[in-house]
């Protein structure tokens, strides 16, 4: 059987590649890295974005997950309003 903890980090890769293909994402990074002066800053450009949300992800998600709490769903809402 395959664990739960190895379905849980699946889904959740799964999870972000569909929000990155969004069409609010490729808007916005497509218009940052065409604004760039060349195709490598703007590759650049679109890997730190990633990062920059991969880094959040870990650090809200991986507190919750040692604290074994889960986040209030207002202030997840609130959250994503401000997104």
């Amino acid at each position: 059987l395959v664990s739960s903890s190895l379905v849980t980090g699946l889904l959740g890769i799964a999870l972000g590649m569909r929000h990155a293909v969004e069409p609010d994402h490729l808007a916005a990074v497509s218009t940052l890295a065409t604004e760039q002066r060349s195709p490598r800053a703007g590759f650049a450009l679109g890997a730190l974005w990633g990062l920059g949300h991969t880094f959040s992800l870990l650090v809200v998600g991986g507190t919750l997950a040692l604290l074994g709490a889960q986040m209030p769903a207002a202030l997840a809402a609130g959250f994503e309003l401000l997104v």
